[in-house]
């Protein structure tokens, strides 16, 4: 009777070890994962200059966009993180889309000159009515780049205001990015 006991409480303690280590080995890989948006610190240093939105809103305008409204939502045709944020950017332009904004879906592979405004992607740029820049960085941190770590829910009620938002120049965020 007492070698049963010891063995279920072996059992007992092996089982919990091995989920254990399960949990410590899926954590670990995740945060290999994890790079930080702007990790150079270049897009900090454009927007601390005030050179970023003025920029900004020239390339895109000259590369033939229409500010007013528009939400950009960048992407790299290559980024193994597209997969993780696919539904919150696909719920992100819903709600852009019933707020009466403006989606552009741009590959910034095809766009080279945009890639000293986005250090990484996915990434978003939103503009409101009167073509002025809300926001600008990542949809989201953490390793699953949800709605639940949303930086941007908040924001697409200013996409389709004419009032100055104020700027958010997001560059400080740790999550599933490639760089580009």
């Amino acid at each position: 009777m007492k070698s049963g006991k010891a063995r279920s409480r072996w059992l007992i303690i092996a089982v919990v070890a091995w989920f254990g280590l399960v949990l410590l080995g899926i954590s670990y890989l995740l945060e290999q994962r994890l790079v930080w948006f702007d990790e150079k610190g270049e897009l900090l240093e454009l927007s601390n200059n005030e050179k970023l939105e003025p920029q900004l809103v020239a390339e895109l305008t000259r590369l033939g966009y229409s500010l007013a409204g528009s939400v950009f939502h960048i992407t790299s045709g290559d980024c193994s993180c597209n997969w993780r944020s696919s539904g919150h950017m696909a719920s992100v332009k819903r709600k852009v889309a019933e707020s009466e904004g403006e989606n552009r879906v741009v590959d910034i592979d095809q766009y080279p000159t945009l890639k000293r405004f986005v250090p990484a992607t996915p990434a978003i740029i939103m503009f409101n009515k009167s073509s002025k820049l809300i926001y600008i960085g990542p949809y989201a941190d953490g390793a699953f780049c949800t709605t639940d770590s949303s930086f941007v829910e908040e924001l697409i009620p200013s996409v389709s205001g004419e009032s100055a938002a104020p700027k958010w120049v997001n560059t400080v965020a740790k999550g599933c990015y490639c760089k580009v």
